[in-house]
């Protein structure tokens, strides 16, 4: 069943309701996007509303269990990243940065991520509510005058001179009428999603399984979906998660024994649709539940491990992709095209997870283009944000940030991780507070000021380094 094959209507009655607060600026979601967009507002004097629809910060590191921080060359390492990298530090929320000559990553807690938001949104001023669903707009001429929010007490109104809509899915830009674009330019499915698990009490093997071993376990595998004790999904019948035996990159920092895997794979799914995204919960699960019993009967060192969790929400790499004034293209991700009028940079591979194959790989690292383009990445390349990627189209006091910025579906493979997320919040925050003090729009202020400011204020920021 599918949303699009709706007929039926219903006319909502007007009503009054109350109104919780007005603000300087209103930022709406608060994962990393929307964590740096309403610390940069408030920092700058603005008096910023941070509204959550869960009950912590962190987005998709902690909704989705994206516990991973990936780059190329660290220079999407921006501003507000470098902050919240230290608070995880003191906390001993980080790992160790793995290097290779196309490639650093490292690996966060889940739940430090949520108090060292915490803490950087405190410090800086920022009202925060939590369970608090945005629903829609209070429309004016060309602009929106503020946010109606669904609470625990029921539905409320919340006035603001600048909205930031940092939902991932451009729930604000729709409701305001903003375009957007889905998809990969054919089907409304950009990506596969993924539902990410850990796994607990498993152990680092003293010997990595060679190929001898790797076909015992294939074959042992094999036997036993035959035997039918496997429900044979197909995450387990396509030995995808045999690709990610060795893979101990994502074991969370210590003194956690777990490590995360990312080996669901949930093909088709429209992530607008209401039926598509509830089917796309319980597939994954069972995928988790069925993999994480294969790693403990026949991987070495998950002999006593058990499933630790599943991610709250399944992992969505795109939705909608709201226009703006500007638009990062394919081009400028494939080519590292840089702008004057840069406000964050990308430097990630592009990482289209198919969303038609259970096998085919999201980077093909054997690729002649991806081999050219990561000897420029590890050279340090990288390609501009542009200031009217965040700004929406045709509503004067609109802004975006996150994944759901204008961007074409290649590039915003690229740029949907989270520091280049952090990086487009701490701009719009910036641009908000900005235009609010030079008394115009974001779409009129020059952007040269927000590139300056960004400048001047992620100077200030004690970069430690990685």
């Amino acid at each position: 069943m599918s949303s699009n094959k709706i007929i039926k209507t219903y006319l909502e009655p007007s009503r009054k309701i109350p109104v919780l607060g007005e603000y300087d600026v209103v930022v709406c979601g608060g994962g990393p996007a929307g964590c740096a967009a309403a610390a940069s507002a408030a920092r700058l004097g603005a008096k910023t509303l941070l509204v959550e629809k869960e009950g912590h910060l962190g987005g998709a590191a902690v909704n989705q269990l994206v516990c991973v921080v990936l780059s190329t060359n660290g220079v999407d390492f921006q501003g507000i990243w470098h902050e919240w990298a230290d608070g995880l530090r003191k906390r001993n929320g980080i790992g160790k940065f793995w290097k290779s000559p196309h490639q650093m990553s490292s690996v966060v807690n889940p739940e430090t991520v949520k108090y060292v938001w915490d803490d950087l949104l405190t410090g800086a001023k920022v009202q925060i509510l939590h369970h608090a669903y945005t629903a829609g707009t209070i429309a004016g001429k060309n602009v929106i005058k503020g946010i109606i929010a669904e609470t625990r007490a029921g539905r409320r109104a919340i006035f603001a001179k600048r909205v930031i809509d940092c939902t991932g899915d451009g729930i604000v830009c729709n409701a305001a009428g903003v375009p957007w674009e889905q998809g990969d330019g054919i089907n409304k499915w950009a990506m596969a999603l993924t539902k990410v698990f850990r796994i607990a009490n498993a152990s680092r093997p003293s010997k990595w399984p060679d190929e001898k071993a790797m076909m015992k376990i294939e074959k042992e595998l094999t036997a036993a979906i035959k035997r039918g004790e496997f429900k044979a999904s197909v995450v387990v019948e396509k030995k995808r998660l045999l690709n990610y035996i060795r893979g101990w990159a994502w074991k969370l920092p210590e003194p956690r024994n777990e490590i995360m895997s990312v080996i669901s794979r949930i093909l088709k799914v429209d992530p607008l649709d209401p039926w598509d995204i509830t089917r796309a919960e319980r597939e994954g699960r069972a995928q988790a539940w069925e993999a994480a019993e294969v790693y403990r009967r026949f991987v070495p060192g998950f002999e006593e491990s058990y499933l630790l969790d599943t991610s709250n929400q399944v992992g969505v790499r795109s939705s909608r992709r709201i226009c703006g004034l500007s638009t990062v293209t394919e081009r400028d991700a494939k080519e590292f095209i840089t702008y004057p009028d840069e406000i964050a940079k990308s430097s990630w591979d592009i990482d289209v997870w198919p969303a038609n194959s259970y096998s085919a790989p999201a980077v093909p690292r054997d690729s002649d283009e991806w081999k050219k383009r990561a000897e420029r990445m590890s050279k340090g390349a990288y390609f501009s944000i542009r200031y009217g990627c965040i700004v929406a189209k045709g509503i004067d006091n609109l802004l975006m940030a996150g994944r759901c910025i204008s961007a074409e579906h290649v590039a915003e493979s690229s740029l949907r991780i989270q520091q280049t997320c952090m990086s487009t919040g701490q701009a719009a925050g910036t641009a908000a507070t900005l235009s609010i003090a030079k008394k115009t729009t974001p779409r009129q202020l020059d952007p040269m000021l927000v590139v300056n400011k960004l400048e001047k204020d992620r100077k200030k920021i004690n970069e430690k380094g990685i």
